[in-house]
C-alpha cells in the first residue's frame, strides 16, 4: 500500500483544465451525506412507528411504503427543475436546499415519532401516518437532490481527486447509519429491554434528528467558499457564466440521448432495490435479532467489517483512479458475488439454530466477521465508483448538450430508483408475512426456524447478487472509460475557452 499515492491523489493533478478542491472542503462538504443517510435509517423504522403509534397493520405499511415511493419519484423531476433553475444567492443554493430538506424531515419525524404517536387509530391513524410519511419523504427528496448530486460535481472534476472525493462522501454515508445505529443499539434499546416500542421510538427520534443536524452544519462550513455564484458560473457553457434555460423537454432528451446515464441507472437502481429490501428493520431483525440472537454482537461485527472496509476502500481509491469507473465496477461486482455465495453457503451449513454460534462469539463469529470485512471493502469500492459514475454522467451531459443539470440527473436517477426500490419494503413485508408475521413485527427472542433462514438467504444474499450481475451487464455498454473522460474534460475546457474569447472580443 503506497500511502504517498493515496494522499497524493487528494492534491489533484495541477492541470488547468480541471477544478481542484481544498482538503478541508473535501473533508467537510460531503458531510450532508451522513445527515441524509441518518434520516434514511430512520425511515426504515417508520414501519414500527406506524404499527405501534398509529395502529397500521404490517402488510399495509409495506404497501404504503411502495405508494409513497412512487409519489416521491414523481415529484423529484419537479424539485430538480426548481433546483437547477434557482439562482445562487448570498446563502448559496446547495446550502439553502439542504437546510430546507433537513427542517422538513425533522418536523415530520418529531410529529410522527413523538407529538402525534399514540393519538390516532383506525382509518384516522392511517391517514395521519400517510400525511406525515409523505412529508418526511418530501424533505428527504429535497436533501437528496441538493446534496446527493451537486456537492461532488461542484467541488472538483479532477480525475485524481474524484475517487477520494467520492470516498469521503461514501465514508459519511456509512458514518451516518453506523453512528446512529450504535447509539440506538447500545444506548437506547437496552433501556427498553431491546424491544422496539412507541416509547423507545420517541426517544430515538431526537437522537436521529440531532445527529443529522450535526453533519448538516459541517457540510455548511465546507460549502461556504464553493456554494457561490462565481463557482457555479464556471460550470456553465454560457459565455456569460449563466445557466441555459432548462426545460422539462431537456430532461426527456437527456434520457433518450445520454446512454451512460441509462447504464448508470441500471447499475445503481438494481443495487438500491437489494439494499432497500435487506435494510428494512424487519429483515435485519430476522438476521440479527432472531438467527444470530444478539443486536450487540451483530453491531460489533458490522462495526469491524465497516472499519476494515474503509481502510481497503481508501487504498482502493488509487486503483479506481487508475482503472476508471467501468473496469472497477465490473471487478468489484464479481468479488461481491463470490463473497455473498460463500456467506450464504456457510449460513445454510450452520442452519437456523447454528447461526446462534455467531452471536455467542468465538471462531464462528470471527469467520463471519472476516467474510463481512471482504464484502464491506468491495461494496464500498462499488459505492465510490457509482458516485464517480454520476459525476461523469453530469459532465458528459454538459459536453453533449451544454446543459449543467446535476439536479435533473439526480432526479431522473432518483425517480427510477424510487419506483424500483419501492418494492423493497413490499417484498420485505410480504416475505415476513409469508412466515407468519402478519399482525406483529419480529422481535429478539422469537424462535429461529428454517423458514426465517430461507427468507434471510433470499433477501440478504440472493437479491444483492442479482443487483451485482446487473452492474456487470450495464458496464458492458458503458462508454465513459478513463480515456474517454479525459477527452471529454479537455473538450469542455476548450469550448469554454473559445466562448470566453468570443465574449471578450465582442466587448471590444
Amino acid at each position: 500500500m503506497n500511502i504517498k499515492k493515496i494522499f497524493g491523489g487528494m492534491r489533484g493533478s495541477n492541470d488547468p483544465k480541471y477544478r481542484t478542491a481544498k482538503p478541508f472542503e473535501m473533508i467537510l462538504a460531503p458531510a450532508a451525506s451522513a445527515s441524509k443517510m441518518t434520516f434514511y435509517v430512520m425511515m426504515m423504522m417508520t414501519g414500527y412507528v406506524a404499527n405501534t403509534g398509529f395502529g397500521v397493520a404490517v402488510m399495509i405499511t409495506g404497501i404504503l411504503a411502495t405508494v409513497k415511493t412512487w409519489f416521491d419519484g414523481a415529484i423529484d423531476p419537479l424539485l430538480a427543475l426548481i433546483y437547477d433553475k434557482t439562482k445562487v444567492g448570498k446563502f448559496g443554493k446547495i446550502r439553502l436546499f439542504l437546510m430546507l430538506g433537513y427542517l422538513i424531515q425533522a418536523i415530520a419525524a418529531i410529529l410522527m415519532f413523538n407529538v402525534l404517536s399514540g393519538k390516532f387509530t383506525g382509518v384516522t391513524g392511517v391517514v395521519v401516518y400517510i400525511i406525515l410519511y409523505f412529508l418526511f419523504v418530501l424533505g428527504y427528496s429535497v436533501t437528496s437532490i441538493a446534496g446527493g448530486t451537486s456537492i461532488g460535481v461542484i467541488l472538483t472534476n479532477d480525475p485524481k481527486q474524484r475517487p477520494f472525493m467520492q470516498f469521503i462522501q461514501m465514508l459519511y454515508q456509512y458514518i451516518g447509519p453506523i453512528g446512529v445505529s450504535n447509539i440506538i443499539n447500545l444506548i437506547v434499546l437496552p433501556r427498553y429491554n431491546n424491544q422496539i416500542d412507541a416509547t423507545m421510538l420517541s426517544e430515538a427520534c431526537f437522537w436521529y434528528c440531532g445527529y443529522a443536524l450535526f453533519f448538516t452544519v459541517l457540510s455548511f462550513i465546507g460549502l461556504k467558499n464553493v456554494d457561490t455564484p462565481e463557482v457555479f458560473g464556471k460550470l456553465m457553457s454560457n459565455d456569460k457564466g449563466e445557466q441555459k434555460s432548462i426545460k422539462v423537454k431537456d430532461m426527456f432528451a437527456m434520457v433518450k440521448k445520454n446512454k451512460p446515464l441509462r447504464c448508470y441507472m441500471i447499475a445503481g437502481v438494481t443495487d438500491k432495490l437489494a439494499n432497500n429490501t435487506n435494510g428494512q428493520a424487519v429483515v435485519t431483525t430476522l438476521l440479527n435479532g432472531i438467527l444470530i440472537g444478539s443486536y450487540q454482537v451483530a453491531n460489533t461485527v458490522n462495526n469491524a467489517s465497516t472499519f476494515i472496509g474503509f481502510v481497503f476502500a481508501f487504498a482502493g481509491g488509487v486503483y479506481l483512479a487508475k482503472w476508471g469507473v467501468k473496469k472497477a465496477t465490473t471487478l468489484m461486482s464479481w468479488l461481491c458475488i463470490a463473497i455473498n455465495l460463500i456467506v450464504a453457503s456457510a449460513c445454510l451449513i450452520l442452519g437456523p439454530t447454528g447461526m446462534a454460534l455467531i452471536g455467542a462469539g468465538g471462531f464462528v463469529m470471527y469467520l463471519y466477521m472476516a467474510l463481512m470485512m471482504g464484502k464491506s471493502a468491495a461494496t464500498m469500492c462499488l459505492n465510490i465508483a457509482e458516485s464517480m459514475m454520476r459525476a461523469d454522467v453530469i459532465d458528459y451531459e454538459l459536453y453533449r448538450s451544454g446543459n449543467f443539470m446535476p439536479g435533473m440527473v439526480g432526479a431522473i436517477y432518483s425517480f427510477t430508483e424510487q419506483i424500483v426500490s419501492s418494492f423493497g419494503s413490499t417484498i420485505a413485508a410480504v416475505a415476513v408475512a409469508a412466515i407468519g408475521y402478519t399482525t406483529v413485527m419480529p422481535q429478539l427472542g422469537d424462535e429461529a426456524t428454517w423458514s426465517i433462514l430461507w427468507i434471510v438467504e433470499l433477501l440478504m444474499f440472493g437479491l444483492p447478487i442479482l443487483g451485482w450481475l446487473a452492474n456487470i451487464v450495464a458496464m458492458h455498454f458503458y462508454e465513459l472509460d478513463k480515456e474517454r473522460m479525459v477527452e471529454i474534460q479537455s473538450e469542455i475546457a476548450e469550448k469554454k475557452k473559445i466562448a470566453r474569447a468570443a465574449a471578450a472580443k465582442a466587448k471590444q
